[in-house]
C-alpha cells in the first residue's frame, strides 16, 4: 500500500465518460464519441469488448433480390433501398453483415477456417472505421479517448489501435492524466464461451503483482480493469447451464457472480481512488469498497442504447458519479 506518499492533487476538474461493452454496435460507438461535447466530458475511456459476435452473411440471388440470415432465421430483402436499411441496422446491433453470392455463401458455410479469417478481416474493418471517426469528431479538442481490451476482443486489433492516431490503447500499463494514474488490465476471469482472453485467478495475482508496484500513489489511481470485483452487484449475471441456457428456479432466472476475487480483494488492499469496469452486461451499477468508488454502466448494445458513467474528479477526490443512458 501506499499511504505514506503524498498525495498529488490535480487542481483540475476530470470529468471521464466511461461506457464498456460496445460490442460493434456503431450507432453506440459515435454515441460514446461524442458524449464528450454532450456531457463536457475531458476523457474518454472505453472499457473494453469493443467488438461483436458474428457475421451476418447476405447473399444476391437471381432475380435481383438479396437473403439476409440472423438468429438462424432467413430474411428476404427486396432492393437496394432495403439492404442499405438492413446493413444499417445489422451494424447498430454490433454485427457484421457482408455481401456475397450464393456460391461464395455454400462455400464458406462448410468452411470453418475461412469463416474466421471473414470475422476477423470485418472486426478489423469496423476497428478502423472506428479510429478514424475519433479521429474526424475528436481531432483539436485534447480528448483522449482511452482503451484497453475485452475478453472478447481479437489479439489482431492490437496493431490497428496501437497506430490509431486519436486513440490511446492500453494493456497491462499504468498511466497518467493530469495527475491521476490509471491502471489498465484487461481480459477476464473463465467465461463458458472460452473467449480470447481469458485468465485464472492464479494469472490474476501475477497480473496484479506486475501492475501494482508501478503505481506512485494509490490514493489518486484509476483501476481500469475490464472485470469487475467478485460478490458485488457489478458482477451479478444470470447462471447458465450446460446448453448455455439461463437456469430459471420456480419461474425466476437463477443469478450468479461472475467476477474478479482476486481483483476484489487488490480493491480491498491498496484501496485506489476508482475503479471503472464492465463485462458484465447485467452489472449496472455504483458500489463502495472501502474508500474505493467502482462502477459499471452495463450494456445494453443490440438495442443501441449506450449505458455510460460519468465521473467527476476534483482535487484527488471522486466529487460525482452519474450513470447515463441515451
Amino acid at each position: 500500500m501506499f499511504w505514506n506518499k503524498k498525495k498529488k492533487e490535480s487542481s483540475e476538474k476530470i470529468v471521464i465518460f466511461f461506457a464498456s461493452d460496445l460490442h460493434g454496435s456503431a450507432v453506440c460507438f459515435k454515441k460514446f464519441v461524442n458524449g464528450a461535447k454532450f456531457y463536457g466530458a475531458n476523457l474518454l475511456v472505453m472499457g473494453g469488448d469493443l467488438t461483436g459476435k458474428a457475421v451476418i452473411p447476405i447473399t444476391e440471388q437471381a432475380d435481383g433480390t438479396f437473403k439476409g440470415f440472423q438468429t438462424g432465421e432467413e430474411v428476404v430483402i427486396k432492393n437496394q433501398e432495403e439492404l442499405d436499411q438492413f446493413i444499417k441496422r445489422v451494424n447498430n446491433q454490433g454485427f457484421y453483415p457482408t455481401v456475397m453470392t450464393e456460391t461464395e455463401f455454400q462455400v464458406m458455410k462448410n468452411d470453418p477456417a475461412a469463416q474466421e479469417k471473414l470475422f476477423k478481416k470485418l472486426v478489423g474493418e469496423r476497428v478502423q472505421e472506428w479510429a478514424d471517426y475519433a479521429e474526424e469528431k475528436l481531432a483539436g479538442t485534447e480528448i483522449p479517448l482511452i482503451t484497453s481490451p475485452g475478453n472478447d476482443d481479437f489479439f489482431e486489433i492490437d496493431p490497428i489501435l496501437h497506430k490509431a492516431s486519436h486513440i490511446q490503447y492500453h494493456e497491462m500499463e499504468v498511466t497518467e492524466f493530469k495527475g491521476y494514474e490509471i491502471l489498465h488490465c484487461g481480459g477476464s476471469t473463465k467465461t463458458p464461451w472460452d473467449t480470447e482472453r481469458e485468465y485464472t485467478e492464479e494469472e490474476y495475482e501475477k497480473r496484479f503483482a506486475t501492475l501494482i508496484p508501478q503505481v506512485q500513489n494509490m490514493e489518486t489511481c484509476i483501476f481500469n480493469v475490464h472485470v469487475p470485483p467478485y460478490g458485488t452487484v457489478l458482477d451479478r449475471c444470470p447462471k447458465l447451464d450446460d446448453n448455455l441456457q439461463v437456469v430459471f428456479d420456480m419461474g425466476n432466472p437463477v443469478s450468479m457472480q461472475a467476477g474478479c476475487k482476486t481483483l476484489y480483494s487488490e480493491i480491498e488492499k491498496q484501496q485506489p481512488l476508482l475503479g471503472i469496469h464492465g463485462h458484465i452486461h447485467e452489472g449496472r451499477g455504483k458500489i463502495k469498497i472501502g474508500r474505493t468508488t467502482c462502477v459499471n454502466p452495463g450494456s445494453v448494445y443490440p438495442e443501441g442504447i449506450l449505458q455510460g458513467v460519468l465521473v467527476a474528479l476534483s482535487d484527488g477526490e471522486v466529487s460525482s458519479v452519474q450513470l447515463t443512458q441515451g
